[in-house]
Formats: C-alpha cells, structure tokens, sequence
C-alpha cells in the first residue's frame, strides 16, 4: 500500500477535468504565482489572523522550471509587506519527523536574513503555515500555533519564530459552525472532493471564489495539467522505490538464519505482493487518466495487464450522484 494520500483530480458530474488544490503542485501553482497575490493575500490573512497589505513572493512559481525538476521542494517563501517572513507548504504524507522538519526549515529561514557582520536587530518575525492531510496531535482543535514559551512561568521569551499547524482531516463543518472563522472557506475550498464542494466553499468567500476560477483556468490548460499529472507520476515513483527499498532491507532480515527452501517460499511471496502493489498503484494512475506507456514504466506490470486493468475500470458501473 502506498502511504502518500494521491488526491486525485476533483469529481464533476459531466467528467471534466479539475485539480485537487490540495495537491502540492496545484497548490505552489495556485499561490506562488505572483499573478494571483491577491488571492495569496487573502488567504495569509485569513489562516494567520493578521493584517497583510502586500506580499512579495521569493522565487515565483514558474511553470516551465517544473519539467524535469525531481527536487520535490514545493514550499512558497512569502515576504510581507511588514517584513515578516512566511514560508507555507502542504504535506501529504505522514512524515515521521514533521516536527524536526518544520523546526529546520524555520530557522534555516530566520537565519538566512543576515550575513556575517550584519546585525541581529535586523531579523524579522519569521512564519511556517504548516497544512497537513492527516492528523498530528491528539486534540480536536485543527489549528495549532507554537512559539518560544516557558509553561511554567508562563513567560513569552519572543514571537519572532512562530509556527502553525493546520490538520485538513478535523475539518468540519455543517453552515453553522465556524461561521465567524475567515479560515474556514479556505480549508473547505482545500479539501474539496467534489465540484459541488469547491462551489460552496467560493460561495462562503469571494476571494475563493476567485481561487476557484483561477483554479479552472489552471485545469484548462494543457501545460499544467501535464505537469500536474508528472508530479503525481513522480510522487508514485518515489514511494514506490521507497518500499521496494524498505522490502529489499526487511528481506535480508529475513533471510538470515533461514533454511534455503523456506527463504524460496518468502520471495515467491513477497513477489506476489510487489506485484499486488503494482496493481494498486496502476489502478490509481488509470483513474487519473494517465497514458499506459507511462503507467507500465512506473508499475513494471505488462502491457496485457495494465490493458486489462483499464478495461474493468472502464466496465465499473458509474455513480448516478457524479
């Protein structure tokens, strides 16, 4: 099984193509685009609470840089007009060490302000607005903020280092709760499934209204959505790689102290489960409408099979509701 939740294209009654926002390359795509700033504004201001008058957004999302590059880095590196430093991203994956992770990247961040020499007054606040799909802390609340605190004096030592922490899946809401919350419209909008939900989410807000027709406009063309779906290939090809390696390694394990024919027992095993996760992830990739040339370069499978596979899919009955 693969651990990255793929969301996949949003479903719309008539078939048409839109992108997940919640996808880490449709997200940078969406704010990272000084084009749309405005709507970046929009949002900075309603998931931090705090006025924002202009941005400038270090290194642009630029669609032609996206092919061929493997990095992976999809953060959006924000400064505001007050100085204060942002970087946002969307994590998928349940990365064991987020927390490491986040606290790294912020103070690389805060500390690449100055230069040898420079003065340590001319640091600013600096900001991460972590969005997760999946949930970190057992609590309800889905936003958490932290800063530099001692609990038992109950003493702020300073703001300058703050970080959020927004969990998707506690995301709830019925029209009532939350109705004073200006963060709401956007996770709604975030985490949307369907076309009917991405509508409503641009009903409550108009600049997600917007964000949803620029996100239209996205789908539309061509270029992004090719890069759209290389991104997911790529992030299939990882965790794919990731678990052959994981497999390779616990087989080893394994391996040692076993008798001969015991250990031709395991690998014929493990051969027909590498080959059922070959059929999980080709089934994912199908229903995201990929080509089988690409579909048999990451799976390994046959030709025969990915036909096949594409064939039940096809013959799967359709939902009355989509």
């Amino acid at each position: 099984m693969l651990r990255r939740n793929f969301p996949p294209e949003i479903t719309t009654p008539d078939g048409s193509f839109i992108m997940s926002p919640k996808n880490d390359f449709a997200f940078r795509l969406l704010f990272g685009d000084e084009k749309n700033k405005d709507i970046t504004i929009a949002f900075l201001r309603a998931m931090l609470h705090i006025p924002v008058k202009d941005i400038k957004i270090k290194d642009p999302f630029l669609l032609k840089q996206v092919s061929g590059d493997k990095t992976g880095i999809l953060d959006i590196r924000i400064v505001l007009d007050s100085g204060v430093q942002v970087d946002v991203e969307i994590q998928l994956t349940d990365h064991p060490a987020i927390r490491e992770r986040v606290l790294y990247y912020l103070s690389r961040l805060y500390s690449s302000q100055i230069s040898a020499g420079d003065g340590y007054h001319l640091l600013k606040k600096t900001i991460s607005l972590v969005i997760l799909d999946y949930n970190l802390f057992e609590i309800e609340p889905m936003h958490t903020m932290f800063r530099l605190y001692d609990r038992k004096n109950e003493i702020e030592l300073t703001d300058v280092l703050e970080v959020h922490i927004v969990e998707l899946p506690k995301l709830k809401y019925d029209g009532r709760q939350h109705k004073n919350d200006p963060e709401i419209p956007w996770l709604m909008f975030l985490n949307a499934a369907t076309k009917e939900e991405l509508i409503m989410a641009a009903e409550a807000e108009p600049k997600v209204a917007k964000a949803y027709d620029r996100l239209r406009d996205m789908s539309e063309d061509e270029e992004s959505r090719r890069a759209y779906e290389e991104r997911i290939t790529e992030i299939i090809e990882v965790d794919l790689r990731m678990h052959a390696a994981e497999e390779r390694g616990e087989k080893r394990g394994r391996e040692e102290g076993r008798e001969e024919g015991r250990e031709e027992g395991i690998e014929v095993g493990e051969e027909i489960g590498e080959i059922k996760k070959g059929i999980s992830a080709a089934k994912k990739m199908i229903s995201l409408g990929m080509d089988d040339e690409t579909i048999i370069k990451v799976t390994e499978l046959p030709a025969e099979k990915i036909a096949q596979l594409r064939s039940e899919a096809e013959s799967e009955p359709k939902n009355e509701s989509e």
